[in-house]
């Protein structure tokens, strides 16, 4: 419904699970299919495909009036499996049944008003937005939105008052919820009413309004839809872009945090350049006048600067002792470009200005509850990543440095939070793949280091990641010499996985990584598995929770007193 990794406008789109060899023969299949239902429904028979070939297959797609975009879906899908029958050696499909179907939807869904309010915001320039529910014009309190089976005539649309606000788009592998919840914080400091939305829910004003995985279209619509948005804030996820595109056509800033090893195989991406691609979908969605602001860690994002029309950030933990990302900032600076960086321990905008460039010192990292005195490394990106975004949307210093040292464990929930129970540490974290589970073990070996005593580790894992991702996440945890761990299933993400298989995964790694077979353990949820951990757990001892879901029942948990 809005621009992906196939192109700027809307598509139908079919993917095709395909041999090697069947590729051209599937296609002139599905486009001899297509064109006869199209011609029986009165559509021109031909397409202009878009075609983005894989290792699986192909995914095609071609543009549709945006109102009868789903009668055009089921047209396709029948292309489709009439094209399989036919490859098969068999007879195409009969179209009885979805020929009636497809004419029904037509008929409920062709909107004259939805096209002609489409093409008058395009004509004035004005953000437009709609899906199956809503069609808005503008946004936030410069919006207009009305039921998509209830529109107005054009010209009773309010015109005049409408307009565009500030729009941050933040996308990443990891750090993209931290980051979201920052930039928020940040706008709300400078007293804006932001809306945002990220994997835990969606807010405005610092209220929420749904909890839970909200990073996609939807999520985007529902805050761009509240009048009283001044600004928003839209955590942008990899699922949301493949299945139905950008919410809106373009926006003022967007946030790349990284681009690792997660999620592969879905919809045709099997690899990092093509997830680098997915993400930079965000990043395209930025006009020559906005901001894009990228991770100079990340050679990916740095190498996907030079393709973009937008002026670019950059943003580095120099402190680190990263050569490479100290050069790339360096030639960044010699180039013009602002960068955002940790520097002998502060917080340090490298700006040009009309006199050559200026440096502004915002806060000193170890001043950012969310660094863990800086011991977060991976925190201290996050950081640098949401000042970017923040400066870029115009936000004040002031505003920015009171977010950054007020911003603490309580604000981040589920991400780097740090519990004590009878003396027994709980990191609580949300990492769930091989990056975002070495960010939060170099935390824990930094804990450990301040405070000595024993490592529990917690693992979990949603069944969709591969066997490898799974094998990468126990060789990262048993690196750190841990007394005990546990794996548990995560009810409800079993996602193709039979019940039990992945914490069977994890105990051949585990034992296939040198732990002891004594010392790993199988829990039924995650208070199940603090329990067992909290058995032969000490004080000074410190447990690991990853993939950490389970919040209300493990909060109860932890403000028990030990042995209840």
């Amino acid at each position: 419904m809005g621009p992906s990794h196939l192109g700027r406008a809307p598509l139908v789109v079919v993917e095709l699970e395909l041999a090697p060899a069947e590729g051209e023969a599937a296609e002139r299949a599905y486009l001899a299919e297509l064109a006869t239902i199209r011609a029986a429904c009165g559509f021109a028979p031909e397409v202009s495909l878009v075609r983005r070939p894989h290792a699986g297959g192909v995914v095609l797609g071609y543009e549709a009036p945006i109102d009868v975009m789903l009668a055009c879906t089921e047209m396709s899908e029948h292309a489709a499996l009439s094209a399989a029958e036919i490859l098969a050696g068999r007879a195409p499909l009969p179209m009885g049944e979805r020929l009636e179907l497809v004419r029904t939807i037509l008929q409920e869904q062709a909107s004259p008003r939805l096209l002609a309010i489409a093409a008058e915001a395009a004509r004035r320039g004005l953000p437009f937005s709609w899906d199956d529910q809503v069609v808005l014009v503008g946004l936030g309190r410069r919006g207009y939105s009305a039921p998509r089976g209830a529109l107005p005539a054009p010209e009773d649309v309010p015109w005049g008052s409408l307009g565009a606000i500030p729009v941050v788009m933040i996308t990443g592998t990891n750090g993209k919820t931290t980051s979201s919840r920052l930039v928020a914080r940040m706008a709300s400091e400078a007293g804006l009413v932001v809306g945002a939305t990220s994997s835990d829910g969606i807010t405005v004003g610092g209220a929420t309004l749904e909890e839970g995985d909200w990073t996609g279209p939807v999520a985007a619509r529902t805050v761009l839809c509240r009048t009283d948005v001044e600004l928003a804030v839209l955590e942008t996820a990899r699922g949301g872009i493949l299945r139905r595109g950008l919410a809106i056509a373009s926006c003022d800033v967007a946030l790349l945090t990284n681009v690792s090893d997660d999620h592969m195989g879905g919809y045709g991406i099997h690899d990092l350049a093509a997830m680098t691609e997915v993400k930079a979908v965000v990043a395209r969605a930025v006009p020559a006048e906005g901001t894009v602001v990228l991770n100079a860690h990340d050679p990916k994002l740095v190498a996907l600067a030079e393709t973009l029309a937008a002026r670019v950030t950059l943003f580095a933990d120099l402190d680190r002792g990263d050569d490479a990302a100290r050069d790339v900032v360096a030639r960044h600076r010699a180039a013009g470009g602002e960068t955002v960086t940790a520097e002998a321990g502060a917080i340090v905008v490298d700006e040009p200005t009309a006199a050559g460039r200026a440096r502004v010192v915002l806060a000193r990292v170890e001043d950012a509850p969310l660094t863990f005195g800086g011991a977060a490394r991976y925190n201290v990106e996050n950081v640098l990543g949401a000042v970017g975004a923040a400066r870029a949307l115009g936000l004040p210093d002031e505003a920015i440095t009171r977010a950054i040292v007020g911003f603490g464990a309580g604000d981040n929930p589920r991400r780097g939070e740090l519990a004590l129970r009878g003396g027994v540490r709980v990191l609580l974290d949300f990492g769930h793949n091989p990056e975002g589970v070495k960010a939060v073990m170099s935390l824990a070996r930094a804990l450990l280091a301040a405070r000595p005593g024993r490592l529990f580790v917690v693992l979990g894992s949603a069944g969709d990641r591969t066997d490898h991702e799974l094998d990468e996440m126990t060789r990262i945890v048993c690196e750190h010499g841990p007394a005990r761990v546990v794996a548990r299933e995560l009810e409800g993400y079993l996602r193709g996985r039979a019940p039990g298989e992945t914490p069977e995964v994890f105990r051949a790694a585990c034992l296939r990584h040198g732990l002891p077979a004594g010392a790993f353990d199988v829990a039924t949820s995650e208070v199940d598995a603090l329990g067992r951990a909290f058995a032969v757990a000490a004080p000074g001892d410190l447990v690991v929770v990853l993939v950490h879901l389970e919040a209300e029942a493990v909060r109860a948990f932890l403000s028990a007193p030990p042995g209840a």
